[in-house]
């Protein structure tokens, strides 16, 4: 028999997590995502609720084995407060992941511990003026020498470029093309050589958005994160988790939305009864749950094809590109619901509308999913 129950365990870790985003992360949203500053104490109160720490090695202060399921679950829950506060899980396992399985002991022990205590933001760089979802095309340069590396190059649009202490930077060596030859690096971003130009986005403004650039800086060959040329490979399967928990982050948000839409409905009056009665209000309403639903457990079938060990790309592409979309026009259709008040920059309905856009274009967007989708169901004839 096909259960879709979480565990006791799962149920009593979503009922906290979620009295902390009602009473600690939500009233104070407008107020954080109005900044362009990183929400460092709301992170580090992840950080004392174990949420950071989920399916990262028990050696550096993790869980232990892998649980993207109750990460996802998480994720999903955080964000009903605030989906900024949210998306630190994201990137922690999702980075973290990365430096523990690939990089040098050494390196996972410096890093990986200070992502879990909230202490430190370690940003994925991969993105480039030329090189967006076609990451074969990118020109940044790793060139060997003595001792290590010098990284030359240019990232645009990378999430956490102003509140990281380092970056996993993809770089390739001269003379080489496609995805061959692509390395991962983890370069601190206060070494010689960096520079950090911020870029102001329509949302996810705590997320520090912005560029990096590279002008020969030295990286110690102990900093290669996986397989030399090899990089981008290692680190596809763990896209794979962060694109349904990307997707679960933005449904949490418009699950808050759709609740606030609920209560609004059947306060507001108009000729002479609550709102709700009209279909033309209740429709939407009935329609935005329903999608939302469906969109919440294709999110949860990819983690769980991830925890059962199968193949989930297509999954986990599917949960990228069309979640998001779901979630967006689940809080447009709330924010109508209320009308001017929607409208209005005293409500979060606004301030989720322009959180959750960002992730229809960043980590990837709808066509490139589609893509990739296309490409596992059809064949390599299908991204030629």
């Amino acid at each position: 028999m096909i259960s879709f129950a979480f565990t006791a365990e799962q149920q009593d870790f979503r009922a906290e997590l979620l009295r902390f985003a009602r009473t600690e992360l939500a009233p104070k949203y407008i107020e954080r995502a109005a900044a362009a500053d990183f929400a460092w104490d709301a992170h580090r109160q992840l950080a004392k609720l174990g949420v950071l720490g989920i399916g990262l090695p028990e050696e550096y202060g993790g869980t232990g084995p892998a649980d993207p399921v109750t990460l996802g679950l998480a994720t999903e829950t955080l964000a009903q407060g605030d989906i900024n506060v949210a998306a630190g899980p994201i990137y922690v396992g999702l980075v973290a992941a990365q430096i523990a399985e690939h990089g040098q002991p050494s390196l996972a022990r410096k890093w990986v511990p200070r992502m879990i205590a909230g202490e430190e933001m370690v940003a994925i760089a991969v993105t480039e003026p030329s090189a967006g979802s076609d990451v074969s095309n990118l020109r940044t340069e790793a060139r060997a020498v003595d001792g290590g590396w010098r990284i030359t190059g240019e990232k645009i649009a990378i999430s956490h470029a102003m509140n990281a202490g380092a970056a996993l930077v993809y770089a390739r060596e001269p003379g080489t093309s496609g995805y061959a030859g692509i390395s991962c690096f983890l370069v601190p971003l206060d070494a010689e050589g960096v520079t950090r130009s911020h870029t102001i986005g329509m949302g996810a403004l705590p997320l520090g958005w912005g560029g990096l650039s590279f002008e020969e800086v030295f990286v110690p060959a102990d900093h290669l994160v996986g397989e030399r040329g090899r990089g981008f490979a290692g680190a596809m399967s763990h896209f794979d988790f962060s694109r349904p928990a990307i997707g679960l982050a933005c449904l949490g948000a418009a699950q808050a939305s759709l609740d606030e839409a609920i209560a609004w409905s059947q306060q507001r009056e108009a000729f002479g009864r609550p709102i709700a009665a009209f279909q033309g209000v209740s429709f939407p309403i009935a329609e935005s749950a329903t999608l939302l639903e469906a969109a919440r457990w294709l999110c949860y079938r990819s983690l769980w094809a991830r925890e059962s060990g199968e193949q989930h790309t297509h999954l986990a592409a599917m949960c990228k590109w069309w979640p998001p979309q779901v979630a967006k026009d689940a809080i447009e259709a709330a924010l109508v619901t209320h009308g001017n008040l929607g409208y209005s920059a005293e409500t979060p309905l606004q301030q989720r509308y322009r959180d959750v856009m960002s992730y229809l274009i960043g980590d990837g967007t709808a066509a490139i999913q589609k893509r990739i989708i296309a490409t596992t169901l059809i064949g390599k004839v299908a991204a030629r």
